[in-house]
């Protein structure tokens, strides 16, 4: 494991450059058109007890987005909601097509509006990305193009196709910081906050939230719509990336987005990212307070410590990227110096995401 403390985060009021990017309000947005879908539920709001009491703090909940829209993540509400203001903006025509890059959950999410709007959808996934998830994609209508290299070419082979042919590019990550299609996908990502707000009317709200890393859309989402509702009470922010990919923990040690090398391969296949967005950057340098990487084993254990059958809730429905954040958890917890240093102590109520179902055989 390896930990950074972010010397950047703040607890400062939510600025007007942030505000910009994604906030509640700009979320709230998102609700009201996202709530309008066939599908539209709540996800729950889960509490883990048994995990909470063997990590010795006093809780711990768990947002659980394996049944998102029947899609089987989050990812549902950020690239199905900037298809479907970008198609509505542009007042397209079914002749229109759509285009994103994916490790898997993002395409099906664009593929899915796709199918709401009788457009075409070209995914771009690089060959070593899941076979499950490319059928799912494919179920909803959409083509697969396989990549040779990583997630990071598949953007780039999915940029230039879209420039070539004219299509609609939906992507969840950008180069260019003020990228308004990538800020819409985050903004749809927000609605998961305003949902547990409403879900812990009443109750105390989490002093720790542990967040999956990526490109880092999830993580800015969520760090900043609650730092944009608490202001200086605002949860202490854990980023959870793999060892193998672990490009917002190099950002934070450089002060800037930046790249990881090597093949980026590990188990948390949802989360092989090698370049953190920029777009999502100037909200987590803010906003994110520790940057850990994390070992395969750690989220394959944790994600069947999840699922077992005499785990909490008779286990859970989730893939080994949805477990990162828990597992994050679980290793600050393994030094009782970390966990101290970050107030992970019997007080500490912990709000972590289930972002994605196990997969689905295809067989």
């Amino acid at each position: 494991m390896q930990v950074v403390l972010n010397p950047l985060s703040v607890r400062t009021p939510y600025s007007a450059m942030e505000c910009a990017i994604v906030s509640r309000s700009l979320a709230e947005v998102a609700r009201r058109e996202i709530s309008q879908w066939p599908d539209y539920a709540v996800t729950p709001l889960r509490s883990l007890p048994k995990l909470a009491s063997n990590l010795r703090v006093a809780q711990v909940l768990y947002k659980d987005e394996s049944d998102r829209l029947k899609q089987g993540s989050f990812k549902t509400l950020g690239g199905a909601y900037a298809a479907t203001r970008k198609l509505r903006e542009i007042q397209a025509s079914k002749d229109m097509t759509l285009c994103c890059a994916t490790d898997g959950n993002h395409g099906r999410s664009v593929a899915f509006a796709a199918a709401r709007f009788g457009c075409a959808c070209m995914v771009y996934m690089h060959v070593l990305a899941s076979a499950e998830k490319a059928a799912a994609i494919e179920a909803l209508g959409a083509r697969v193009v396989r990549v040779e290299g990583t997630y990071d070419d598949s953007i780039r082979c999915a940029q230039a196709a879209a420039k070539r042919e004219g299509w609609l590019l939906i992507p969840d990550t950008s180069e260019d910081a003020s990228d308004p299609t990538t800020r819409l996908v985050m903004q749809g990502y927000g609605v998961m906050v305003l949902e547990i707000i409403e879900q812990l009317e009443g109750r105390q709200h989490p002093t720790h939230v542990f967040l999956q890393g990526g490109v880092g859309g999830l993580a800015a989402a969520v760090s900043g719509v609650l730092a944009d509702v608490y202001g200086e009470r605002r949860p202490r922010v854990v980023v959870v990336e793999p060892l193998a990919a672990a490009c917002l923990l190099k950002s934070a040690l450089c002060g800037a987005p930046s790249k990881v090398g090597g093949d980026l391969i590990t188990a948390m296949d949802m989360l092989s990212a090698g370049e953190a967005s920029p777009v999502a950057w100037p909200v987590l340098e803010r906003r994110a307070d520790v940057f850990v990487a994390i070992d395969d084993i750690a989220a394959t254990t944790a994600r069947r410590r999840l699922s077992a059958s005499d785990a909490d809730a008779g286990g859970l429905d989730v893939g080994v990227s949805g477990a990162a954040g828990v597992a994050g958890l679980i290793e600050l917890q393994r030094s009782s110096e970390l966990a101290a240093m970050l107030g992970l102590d019997a007080a500490a109520r912990v709000l972590v995401f289930g972002t994605e179902q196990a997969l689905r055989s295809t067989t």
